[in-house]
């Protein structure tokens, strides 16, 4: 026991984790003291623990285990997602929970984890002789089963997170870059059109350029280029017949936070007054005023780092984002070390979520993302992401245990 933490514990993620995980139970301490809810801190410090002792249980597992089990777990969350439409808790307008004696939880965020592992396994399969497009619309219907299920409930962000999983993986994989271009660009160019004319312009010609570039056959490059713009100077429609008014609300809200600056630009204007109050040392623990007076909603899962930034300022934020940037240099360390291309291509799975889940949460919090319901990893209240983030973090523990192994 002794020399297997000697040598096959890396102590350096799991202290990051550790540390990220008390910033959240001190954040979420302070975002409720004054609301009566004592409770959520301690049970933010159950869950934490439960999840340290979920991630030794899966280091400890066998490194075949993951592999192994990695279709069979994509299959049991696929009918937990499916389960949830038919008997799902509706909370705050999405039918995501499951409730059972008491005890509530969001099948979204272990079908993650999931999607993650099944695509990492099929991408990972040796004697695999399809051609890339089909290599391409295998992993694109792993990826997008829960996806879509995900987006019925309807639960915007956390649909938008298998992106994260889907490019990065795929990239990881090998896939010629004109490919990823080419997926991305339509994606790009739909965000471009609703930030005005000058900018879809500029993406087009972007894409159109990269196209070109990587492209020895110009008629291929002028062909996509033809699809990704028609892609997104369609998608108007879909944006009116698909997305629920208030999902609608929050991209244009996202634009222009004024337009509603009493409805539903509030969140992001206090958010952004909350974190620009703070200054270089913060206001102090427990001392937030748009806190700690209630003037931050959500302000102990959404808006969780309205908290950090508040009391305790620019330098609060930076270690936080030190913490992070570090444990993301350690996913894509493990990710080289590793001799399996599964745990390689898993291990930037996990890394590109939990950056994702970073980037778009702190995104919202100074109105640089639109308000899509995201939560920042380790910090963020809540029993079911608190216990997902702590799973990735075990596996990415038990594949540096076994990193010497082929």
């Amino acid at each position: 026991m002794f020399d297997f933490f000697k040598d096959s514990f890396d102590y350096k993620t799991f202290f990051l984790a550790v540390i990220l995980g008390c910033i959240g139970a001190l954040a979420v301490n302070s975002a409720t003291y004054n609301s009566g809810m004592h409770d959520f801190f301690v049970r933010d410090v159950v869950w934490q623990v439960s999840g340290i002792i979920i991630a030794f249980i899966i280091m400890f597992s066998s490194n075949r285990f993951l592999q192994g089990g990695a279709y069979f777990f994509y299959a049991i969350t696929i009918l937990l997602l499916l389960f949830v439409l038919v008997a799902g808790k509706r909370v705050a307008s999405h039918t995501s929970w499951l409730g059972l004696l008491g005890v509530g939880g969001q099948p979204s965020e272990l079908a993650k984890v999931a999607s993650i592992l099944a695509l990492s396994k099929f991408l990972s399969e040796k004697g695999n002789e399809r051609t890339e497009w089909q290599i391409i619309g295998i992993s694109a219907g792993i990826v997008g089963l829960p996806m879509i299920l995900t987006m019925l409930q309807p639960d915007l962000g956390t649909t938008i997170v298998y992106l994260a999983i889907f490019f990065p993986i795929l990239f990881w994989a090998g896939l010629q870059p004109i490919v990823i271009v080419a997926l991305i660009a339509p994606i790009a160019i739909v965000f471009a059109e609703f930030t005005g004319t000058v900018t879809l312009l500029l993406t087009v010609l972007v894409f159109g350029i990269l196209f070109f570039l990587l492209s020895r056959k110009k008629l291929f490059a002028v062909t996509l280029s033809f699809v990704a713009v028609s892609f997104g100077l369609f998608m108007e429609y879909f944006y009116r017949k698909l997305l629920q008014p208030h999902q609608q609300k929050r991209i244009q809200i996202f634009l222009n936070p004024n337009l509603d600056p009493q409805g539903a630009g509030y969140n992001a204007l206090q958010a952004r007054v909350a974190i620009g109050s703070g200054g270089l040392f913060g206001k102090g623990y427990l001392h937030g005023a748009q806190t700690q007076l209630r003037f931050v909603p959500a302000r102990w899962t959404d808006f969780i780092f309205t908290v950090i930034g508040e009391e305790f300022g620019f330098f609060g934020a930076a270690v936080t984002l030190l913490a992070f940037g570090a444990l993301f240099f350690r996913g894509v360390r493990i990710a080289e070390l590793v001799k399996t291309k599964f745990a390689s291509l898993a291990s930037i799975g996990i890394t590109s979520v939990l950056l994702f889940h970073v980037f778009i949460n702190i995104g919202m919090n100074i109105n640089l993302a639109p308000i899509v319901g995201i939560p920042l990893p380790f910090i963020s209240y809540g029993g079911s992401s608190i216990l997902s983030d702590w799973m990735m973090v075990g596996i990415l523990l038990n594949f540096y245990a076994h990193r010497k192994e082929h």
